[in-house]
């Protein structure tokens, strides 16, 4: 008897090492892919130099059909939201970034920021993108609970020296 619960004990062990496992291994996959869309749309922007949208051609146009291709997570619902995005937020230096994206088929959000640096008697002034993606699971309950931001941003544009 003393060796059946001692085997039930390292099955049970086994099964939750394999769980652990798959937890792992889903996570990364959900990053993998969280971070391959904010690299893609990170390097449409910066071939543009900017984010184009609505003409033939855009940047929106061309990342969205990238990730239709891919199998990105589409919003639901008849309404297109930006996956919750807010419509500020702060950057470095302190300057808040606005929300470009307003309007997007995919759970994505890009915003952008103006900013002024001042080395000695000249100020540089242009325009980077912050870019955030989102990891999610495609599980039942963790699904609508855990959502999380994978981020990243742009050379700065459109440098002036003034």
């Amino acid at each position: 008897m003393k060796e059946a619960i001692a085997n039930a004990g390292v099955f049970n062990l086994v099964i939750l090492f394999v769980i652990i496992l798959l937890a792992f291994f889903i996570g990364s996959l959900s990053y993998s892919k969280a971070f391959k869309v904010k690299n893609k749309i990170i390097e449409e922007i910066e071939k543009d130099q900017g984010y184009t949208t609505g003409v033939n051609d855009s940047t929106e146009e061309r990342i969205e059909d990238w990730m239709k291709n891919i199998g990105y997570r589409q919003n639901v619902g008849t309404v297109k939201n930006t996956a919750n995005c807010e419509s500020t937020v702060s950057g470095n230096g302190g300057n808040d970034g606005i929300l470009i994206n307003k309007t997007s088929d995919y759970q994505y959000c890009v915003y952008e920021f103006d900013t002024c640096t001042v080395n000695s008697d000249r100020a540089k002034c242009g325009k980077y993108y912050r870019v955030i993606a989102y990891m999610y699971f495609d599980v039942p309950v963790i699904s609508q609970l855990l959502r999380l931001p994978v981020s990243g941003e742009t050379m700065i544009f459109n440098e002036i020296d003034s």
